[in-house]
């Protein structure tokens, strides 16, 4: 999978598995998913900035500022097991294929 098809495909996974938006529960527990995939720190503030752009249902829940100081920190906050699996489940209901995440992050 190329690198430009696997953020696409993320984007489309997160769209599916949170159509109204990612609430703030589900935040910290989602950036630690993402991080235990293959995308970059770049590719991670990609997926950022389409679910928040302007008319994204995500910028009801959440704001970019926000979201990019949730990026800075997720390495020195910990999300729980529990708090994670809840999101890769909902995740998983979207199609995201867990079988590549690192076992370590769920």
């Amino acid at each position: 999978m190329t690198a430009t098809s696997l953020l696409a495909s993320v984007l489309n996974w997160l769209r599916a598995g949170y159509p109204e938006g990612v609430p703030g529960a589900d935040r910290v527990p989602l950036l630690a998913l993402l991080r235990a995939t293959p995308l970059t720190e770049d590719q991670i503030k990609e997926v950022v900035r389409n679910i928040t752009a302007d008319g994204s249902p995500a910028m009801a829940a959440i704001d970019r500022d926000e979201i990019a100081e949730f990026i800075k920190d997720v390495t020195h906050h910990d999300a729980g097991p529990e708090n994670i699996k809840r999101v890769a489940a909902r995740l998983a209901a979207g199609g995201w294929p867990l079988a590549g995440v690192d076992d370590t992050a769920i």
